[in-house]
């Protein structure tokens, strides 16, 4: 089920989901949109056919009955940006590192409201999140998976 901007409201006003900070403006009928905060790329120029990671200003910590899926906004893949499939697993905690992939050249300034985070319940309650980009803070690359996960 995915959640409604209500729904994710009345989670944030139980202590259950956090987002910090989120302003009004972020909520959306079903999600909330993410600020772009910082990336590698050199004055947030973003050329044609190369790969990038951003970071967004939030912090979010799921609780164990929400995971939540990132897409960019459609105003920013209209440009020719591509973020590949991503999903926050419930009880994540951190800021989210987000994969650019650029199809043409362009200048995003930070502070831009840029992704899009949609919530979906799960049946039932996960087990404790233990992924290795648990608490990550800033721009996280590539962490090597000794786990055999």
């Amino acid at each position: 089920m995915i959640l409604s901007g209500r729904e994710i409201a009345w989670y944030m006003a139980t202590g259950k989901l956090k987002i910090d900070p989120v302003d009004e403006c972020q909520f959306q009928q079903n999600g909330i949109d993410l600020v772009l905060e910082s990336t590698n790329s050199v004055n947030s120029t973003f050329s044609k056919g190369n790969f990038y990671l951003g970071c967004t200003r939030e912090v979010l910590e799921l609780p164990d009955d929400l995971m939540a899926f990132v897409e960019l906004r459609s105003t920013w893949a209209r440009t020719g940006l591509m973020l590949p499939p991503t999903i926050v697993d419930a009880g994540f905690k951190g800021n989210l590192t987000l994969e650019i992939a650029a199809f043409a050249t362009i200048v995003i300034p930070l502070g831009q409201r840029f992704a899009h985070l949609i919530f979906a319940k799960l049946t039932s309650p996960s087990r404790p999140y233990d992924g290795k980009y648990f608490g990550q803070r800033g721009i996280t690359g590539p962490i090597s998976d000794e786990r055999g996960k």
